[in-house]
């Protein structure tokens, strides 16, 4: 039997509801705030990520898909969304040159990391992303957006963690100091972090292991260094942020795992998903359209996990529904059953019916299976007298309707 790689799902219909849920959630929200869909590649030229990413970061270093096509050219299965979002908005000339352009994007991740619960190789994520301006106004409406879909999911046991990791001006003191301070404890640091030490020091902060956890909580905070244009930035970002109630715990040390980010930065995590406790984040990251050859371009945006939120989820039951499931018995009623279930698709009606029926109570059952909303028996009876006999499968009640009110009766019953 041929089995699928690990860290890579199957999703069955029992699932696919709430994915759908999730995932049509998102897109009611970014159309209230007119973000539109772009529908990225899942490959990419390898200099995409890691220009875009940036080289001394894991997922560069460690945790992309990467192989030649036959033109010996390196290509990688797309990591996450943002660099692709950047690469697409410059190649195809920034969008016709818009001043501001909303966009979002949903679908698959990959990742070579070791699979665990909320952690697959091949991941689910939806995101948004905004070109064209440095307003604080923008870095708290994407942070709004997901807050917004996360109420009307229901998720509510979380907490968003802000911070500003400033620009590169006021960054490069701050990063001398981060050298200085890991330079004193480099013997206690995994072997990860000792490479990262002469690299990029600001990765140390974003280490998941505990002993460099550990030394994180004395390092140096970048508050100290921000510039006045960053701290006013950060600050008026916090105060929009009060002023419509969405409460927020400041993070100093908080500077996700991407090389891109200037400015704000965010998490919104839990406590319900062991280790990997994010289940969206974001940020500012103005130098990174510059960086893939467009015009100097503020930006910002976030991605969030679709499996991770539907695991939030897992009390919430969401079933795909059929309209109707027809039920009949005998050859001469196959052919009228044909026709009627014809006649609900055409007016928008989900139906099904087994053309190999073997008795009404094996119908049942799979109607049951289904979910249908209501059945629609055909015996003998309902033949001779050309209507059917409609089942609640809510209530149980029945009801015998002529064959040419079939229609009127199930839509006035479908949208009520």
């Amino acid at each position: 039997m041929i089995q699928k790689p690990p860290g890579i799902e199957d999703i069955f219909p029992d699932r696919t509801p709430k994915f759908n849920h999730i995932i049509n959630t998102a897109k009611e929200v970014f159309r209230l705030y007119n973000y539109r869909e772009v529908i990225l590649p899942v490959m990419e030229y390898t200099e995409v990520f890691a220009r875009g990413i940036g080289d001394g970061t894991d997922i560069v270093t460690k945790e992309m898909f990467t192989f030649e096509d036959r033109g010996g050219r390196s290509l990688t299965l797309r990591p996450e969304g943002t660099a692709s979002m950047v690469r697409a908005y410059v190649e195809n000339g920034e969008y016709n040159r818009l001043a501001l352009c909303k966009f979002f994007y949903y679908g698959p991740m990959f990742r070579a990391e070791r699979p665990q619960k909320g952690r697959l190789r091949q991941f689910n994520q939806f995101g948004a992303e905004l070109f064209g301006s440095d307003n604080p106004w923008y870095d708290f409406e994407v942070i709004s957006l997901m807050n917004e879909i996360s109420m009307r999911l229901g998720i509510t046991e979380y907490n968003l963690l802000i911070n500003s990791i400033g620009c590169p001006d006021c960054r490069k003191p701050y990063v001398g100091e981060l050298f200085k301070y890991y330079s004193t404890h480099e013997h206690e640091l995994c072997e990860d972090c000792k490479k990262r030490i002469h690299t990029n020091p600001l990765r140390l902060l974003d280490c998941k292991v505990e002993g460099c956890i550990s030394l994180k909580h004395n390092a140096p905070k970048i508050t100290q260094f921000l510039c006045q244009s960053c701290k006013q930035h950060f600050s008026q970002t916090s105060t929009l942020l009060e002023k419509h109630s969405i409460n927020y715990i400041h993070d100093p040390l908080l500077v996700r795992g991407l090389d891109y980010y200037t400015k704000t930065t965010f998490e919104f995590v839990t406590t319900q998903l062991g280790g990997q406790n994010a289940f969206a984040a974001g940020g500012r990251y103005n130098n990174l359209v510059e960086l893939f050859g467009g015009k100097p371009t503020p930006a910002v945006g976030f991605a969030a996990g679709i499996e991770r939120i539907a695991l939030l989820l897992e009390q919430l039951s969401v079933t795909e529904k059929l309209d109707v499931y027809i039920a009949y018995s005998g050859n001469n009623a196959l052919p009228v059953v044909m026709q009627i279930a014809e006649e609900l698709r055409n007016n928008n009606i989900s139906c099904d019916f087994d053309p190999a029926a073997k008795g009404f109570k094996t119908q049942f059952k799979r109607a049951d299976r289904e979910n249908a909303r209501f059945s629609l028996i055909f015996g003998d009876d309902e033949l001779a007298n050309n209507c059917t006999t409609i089942k609640d499968m809510l209530s149980g009640d029945q009801v015998s309707v002529k064959r040419e009110s079939i229609i009127s009766f199930l839509l006035e019953k479908l949208t009520s």
